[in-house]
C-alpha cells in the first residue's frame, strides 16, 4: 500500500518550490491559457496517433501489454551478461519450443479424449434417469415433492440430431471457407497483424527504456518529481497484479491438470488448463472448471465418488492459491479490498464484457493511486484545513 507522505514534508515541498519561484527570475508560471493550450494540443495528438493506429491498434496494444509484462524478464537476463537483444532471442527461441512441444505432446491426446467425449455423451444421456433415481427418491422422501424428470425425447432425438446435423456442419464449413476465400481481404489483414505482432513485441522490449526515458522527457519540469513517484506507485501495483496474476493463473493450471489427471476424467489437462487461465478474472476459472470437471464425472462414472473427488480437488488448489500463491507471488501490492474487486469485476464485465472484467482490476488499481495521491493533496489544502493552519504549518516548516 503507498505510504501517505507526512504533513511536514508536503508544507516542505510546497515551500521549497515557492521558494525556487521567487528565487529564480528564469521559472515564471505559466498563464492557464497556456495550460489550456498545451494540453488541448497533446490530446489532438493523442487522438490523431489512435485514428491513424486504428487498424493495428487491438494488435499493438497486445504487444505493448506483452512487452511490458516481459520487460522486468529481459532485464534480468540483461543485467546477468547478456545483451538486449541477445535476451530477447533467448525468450523468443525458448516460448516458440515451448510451443512446439506442448503441441506435440498434447494435441494428439486431446483428439483422442475429445472423440472419447462424443461416444460417451449418447450413453450419459441414456443411463441418466437410472443414475438421477436414487437421488430424487431421497429427495421425495425427505421433502415430499417429486421433481419430474422425463428425458424420452432427448434420448431418442439426441442420435439422430447428432447424424442429422453433421452433413449441416460440413456445409457450413466448406460455405465458410468459400467466404474466406474470396472475401478474406479482413481475415488476411487479421492474420498478418498477427503475424507482425512478434516483431512489435520485439521492438518495443528492444527499446523500451528509451521509450519511457523518452515520454518521461516530455513532462512539464516542475511535475516530474510528483509524476515519477505515482508512476512508480502504479507500475508497483500494477505490475503486482499483471505478472502476479499470470503467475497464480499458470500454477492453478498445473495444479487442477494434476488434481483432475489423479481422478481419471477424460479432458483432464484441457479443463485443467482452461480453469487455470481463466482466474485471470478472478472466479470465472473455478467457476467453469467445477462445472466441466463435475459434467465430465458424471459422464465417466455416474453418481460415484469420483463426483466428490472433482470438487475435492477445486477445493484444495483454491485453498492453496488463497492461502499460499496469491499471498506469496501477488500479495498485497494491489491494495484493494474484495469488496471492491467484485464491484470492479460487475461493472467492468456490464459495460464491456469479458474484456472489463479482464482490464477491470488493473485501471481499479491504477485509479487507486490516482485517488490516493489526490486525496492527500485534499487533506494538506486550504479548503479541509483552512489558511490559518497552512500558514501555521508553513511558519513551522521555515523555523526548521
Amino acid at each position: 500500500m503507498m505510504r501517505r507522505r507526512s504533513h511536514s514534508s508536503s508544507a516542505g515541498q510546497r515551500r521549497r518550490r515557492r521558494m525556487v519561484r521567487r528565487n529564480d527570475p528564469g521559472i515564471r508560471a505559466a498563464p492557464l491559457w497556456g495550460k489550456v493550450l498545451w494540453g488541448a494540443g497533446f490530446t489532438l495528438i493523442g487522438i490523431a496517433l489512435l485514428w491513424v493506429l486504428r487498424p493495428v491498434f487491438a494488435v499493438l496494444a497486445g504487444s505493448a501489454g506483452l512487452a511490458y509484462v516481459l520487460d522486468p524478464l529481459i532485464d534480468w537476463m540483461e543485467a546477468r551478461g547478456l545483451s538486449r537483444e541477445g535476451s530477447i532471442g533467448v525468450l523468443f527461441l525458448s516460448l516458440f519450443t515451448l510451443s512446439i512441444l506442448t503441441l506435440l505432446l498434447l494435441v494428439p491426446s486431446f483428439v483422442v479424449q475429445g472423440e472419447q467425449f462424443v461416444e460417451d455423451l449418447a450413453p450419459f444421456i441414456h443411463n441418466l434417469p437410472e443414475q438421477l433415481a436414487p437421488a430424487l427418491s431421497w429427495i421425495s422422501d425427505k421433502t415430499g415433492y417429486q421433481i419430474p424428470l422425463d428425458l424420452s425425447d432427448l434420448q431418442s432425438t439426441l442420435p439422430g440430431l447428432i447424424s442429422d446435423n453433421a452433413p449441416k456442419l460440413q456445409a457450413w464449413a466448406t460455405t465458410l471457407t468459400q467466404g474466406l476465400l474470396t472475401q478474406g481481404i479482413g481475415l488476411l489483414g487479421a492474420i498478418v497483424n498477427l503475424t507482425l505482432m512478434p516483431i512489435f513485441i520485439y521492438y518495443l522490449l528492444r527499446d523500451w527504456d528509451r521509450m519511457v526515458d523518452a515520454i518521461a522527457k516530455l513532462i512539464p519540469m516542475q511535475y516530474r518529481s510528483r509524476v515519477s513517484r505515482v508512476a512508480v506507485e502504479v507500475d508497483g501495483r500494477l505490475g503486482a497484479f499483471v505478472r502476479g496474476q499470470i503467475t497464480v493463473c499458470l500454477a492453478l493450471a498445473v495444479l487442477y491438470s494434476t488434481g483432475l489427471l489423479l481422478v481419471g476424467i477424460d479432458l483432464a489437462i484441457p479443463v485443467g488448463v482452461l480453469s487455470g487461465l481463466l482466474f485471470i478474472v478472478p472466479y470465472l476459472g473455478t467457476a467453469v472448471g467445477i462445472v466441466l470437471g463435475v459434467l465430465l464425472a458424471l459422464m465417466k462414472f455416474g453418481f460415484s465418488s469420483k463426483v466428490l473427488a472433482v470438487l475435492l480437488v477445486f477445493g484444495i488448489v483454491q485453498g492453496i492459491e488463497g492461502y499460499l500463491l496469491t499471498p506469496r507471488i501477488v500479495g498485497d501490492k494491489v491494495g484493494l479490498h474484495p469488496l471492491v474487486v467484485m464491484i470492479a469485476l460487475i461493472v467492468g464485465g456490464s459495460l464491456l464484457g469479458i474484456w472489463g472484467m479482464l482490464l477491470a482490476i488493473p485501471i481499479t488499481a491504477v485509479l487507486s493511486v490516482l485517488g490516493t495521491e489526490y486525496l492527500q493533496d485534499y487533506f494538506d489544502s486550504v479548503v479541509f484545513k483552512g489558511a490559518a493552519e497552512v500558514a501555521s504549518e508553513d511558519a513551522a516548516e521555515e523555523t526548521t
